[in-house]
């Protein structure tokens, strides 16, 4: 029962139903309140940063080498603008130190969401199973109601926890800072991803981040591998320009036949100007085929411009196509046109229009499913990071910075300082890079050190009162 509840609370949190997922957590956990991985989903569901501190809290007193909800607990703080406090030491045994918590301790009752949400529902039946469990309302069952608390950072046998208790009560409560909405701050699953950006935990399906806004879709070079619908677009392309040549040649072999008809009034010259101007259409037809096999992204958007005039031009003929006829009155001057060849020219040039309407029709649509295998398809943002010389990590980070992805950029800076632990550019820059994700104790730690190593460089005695104001800017 407790297994179905929870992935039913987390497909409710991926699908962005954060209420219902809070509910079914809140009351999964008052009847297992051991839970780990309920109490890891509930910290990204609950809205008060005090209730986000307590649970990722209890994530660790259950399992103090729960990576994530050391990462989470890290980025509350910094995001916060406080210290981080003693955190209990990762265990290297693989146990979850079951003998050193108070079942008890572990209690939904201090968080504000339990007590503006199953604090007030009254006790249903339980969820059937083939309904909506989301919609569903959800039961609540008596329970323990003693304070969340962390783990004794050191191993000590059950009798230290209450002092744990005492000590948690102890700490300053975040409630004192801006009530933001923290929606997700702790990576809560194998299928979140950290925000390039700031580094805020998201999911799979997220397009922008909910902490910075920032765009989690990137567009992703095309495959080396030749696209059918590619190749098909191309060849459309070169035998639409074959056949504009085939119908630019019409119009000389027309003066021709009415230069025969009324030799005295000459060649009609102007009968030769759609000739030209079909011909530089075939050969614009030709560059783009050429370049979409090369898969250039302009000829793509220019070969989505010149279908759609043609498409436009090949209707218009389709329902007038007398305006041909006038045209080449006009062009032909004092040699006017038989009577006897209009019906024939008006009846060519609407099957001609039809039938490049429907190829018209047919290159918007490849043009359409051709899009990705050219520009390239948008994705999820994952960053990689491979392990390599420190300068190629530097310039990584900065090749990361310049699109906006500090946290990214952090990353790589870290693994440049860890090779090169004395260079002041690596120092400064992720110096800087923690200063911008408001991480600012370790800001002042990497500028310190790169002051160490340059006392005299008044760059970074300028970067170190800049992050100082930053960091009084955001206590206010």
């Amino acid at each position: 029962m407790n297994a179905d509840t929870l992935h039913q609370a987390i497909a409710a949190a991926r699908d962005g139903r954060r209420d219902d997922a809070r509910a079914l957590l809140l009351h999964l956990l008052e009847a297992d309140p051991r839970n780990e991985r309920a109490w890891l989903w509930l910290s990204g569901v609950v809205d008060d940063p005090e209730d986000v501190k307590i649970c990722l809290e209890n994530v660790l007193a259950l399992n103090p080498s729960n990576p994530r909800a050391r990462q989470g607990l890290e980025w509350l703080h910094a995001r916060m603008g406080l210290p981080l406090p003693p955190l209990p030491p990762p265990d290297q045994t693989g146990s979850r130190l079951e003998r050193e918590i108070d079942t008890r301790a572990l209690s939904v009752a201090r968080l504000r969401a339990y007590r503006t949400t199953l604090a007030v529902v009254e006790p249903v039946a339980p969820l059937p199973p083939k309904p909506d469990p989301i919609s569903a309302p959800v039961p609540s069952t008596p329970q323990s109601r003693s304070v969340a608390t962390r783990a004794n950072p050191a191993p000590a046998p059950p009798a230290s926890a209450p002092a744990a208790a005492t000590a948690r009560t102890a700490v300053a409560p975040l409630s004192t800072a801006p009530a933001h909405r923290l929606a997700a701050v702790a990576p809560v699953d194998d299928a979140t991803i950290p925000c390039p950006y700031c580094g805020a935990p998201t999911v799979e399906t997220q397009r922008r981040c909910t902490q910075c806004g920032g765009n989690l879709l990137v567009r992703v070079a095309p495959s080396d591998e030749r696209s059918p619908i590619v190749q098909a677009l191309v060849w459309m392309w070169r035998g639409g320009a074959v056949v504009v040549l085939l119908i630019a040649l019409v119009f000389p072999v027309m003066g021709v036949l009415l230069y025969q008809e009324a030799p005295a009034n000459g060649f009609p010259i102007g009968i030769l100007i759609p000739a030209v101007i079909l011909a530089l259409v075939a050969l614009i037809g030709f560059s783009v085929a050429q370049q979409l096999a090369q898969r250039a992204a302009w000829a793509l958007y220019l070969a989505a411009g010149l279908t759609t005039v043609g498409l436009i031009g090949a209707l218009a003929l389709a329902m007038r196509p007398d305006t041909l006829t006038a045209m080449l009155d006009r062009l032909t001057g004092a040699t006017s046109i038989p009577s006897a060849w209009l019906p024939p020219l008006m009846a060519g040039a609407r099957l001609i229009a039809i039938g490049a309407g429907v190829a018209h029709l047919a290159a918007i649509a490849l043009t359409i499913a051709g899009y990705d295998a050219i520009v390239g398809r948008l994705e999820r943002f994952r960053h990689i990071l491979k392990p390599s010389d420190h300068l190629t990590h530097y310039n990584n980070g900065v090749a990361l910075k310049n699109r906006g992805m500090w946290y990214v950029a952090a990353l790589e800076w870290e693994w440049a300082v860890k090779k090169a632990p004395y260079d002041v550019t690596y120092l400064r820059a992720l110096g800087l890079a923690y200063a911008r994700l408001k991480q600012f104790d370790k800001a002042r730690s990497m500028i310190d050190r790169a002051l160490q190593a340059a006392p005299d460089n008044p760059g970074l005695r300028e970067d170190r009162a800049l992050i100082e104001r930053l960091a009084s800017q955001e206590q206010r």
